[in-house]
């Protein structure tokens, strides 16, 4: 069975991200195994800790390389990525070999997609992600929508989405599973 890690940009418990990636995660339901990246304890990145890479950092590279498909949700600050995903995405992509610093990152290759709830969907910061994931040579299966925060969510803590977006995200999950099986 396909692998998902799924991956929330936001570190915030109950985040609004979070809620997103477990609804994804009820839409995968029985076609693939999923799992949420614990990355809370990944340091700023500072290349003199490259090799050996701290504990928390090979964690994270571990998870990354044994899953066949990662899956980013992520908040937008700013019209930016949130700057610890972005650090997060320094670790994850750095080479594993250190006599190579072009070779082979724990997210070579990876097929990844990108998921947003902001205040608009996320527009930019799934633009911005997509093109760092290709970067970082990921094989990116592009989004078609974001998940825009219900206007009440913000005093509530809860997200609603509705059927239309509900669709974006199960035709999102249908062509990532169609690139991995």
């Amino acid at each position: 069975m396909a692998k998902i890690l799924m991956i929330n940009g936001s570190l915030r418990k109950n985040s609004f991200n979070g809620q997103v990636a477990k609804t994804i995660a009820d839409i995968i339901g029985q076609r693939a195994e999923v799992s949420f990246l614990d990355w809370s304890n990944v340091p700023v990145y500072n290349q003199d800790n490259d090799y050996p890479a701290v504990e928390a950092v090979e964690k994270v590279r571990h998870e990354a390389q044994a899953a066949d498909a990662l899956w980013f949700v992520t908040p937008e600050y700013n019209l930016q990525i949130p700057g610890p995903l972005k650090n997060l995405t320094d670790w994850l992509s750095r080479s594993l070999d250190p006599a190579n610093p072009r070779g082979a990152s724990a997210v070579d290759g990876k097929v990844t997609t990108v998921s947003a709830a902001s205040a608009d969907g996320g527009t930019h910061v799934r633009a911005h992600m997509e093109d760092l994931l290709s970067f970082i040579r990921t094989d990116v299966v592009k989004s078609e929508q974001g998940v825009a925060i219900n206007p009440e969510a913000w005093m509530t803590g809860e997200l609603q989405i509705d059927d239309a977006t509900r669709e974006a995200l199960s035709r999102q999950v249908d062509a990532l599973l169609a690139k991995i099986s």
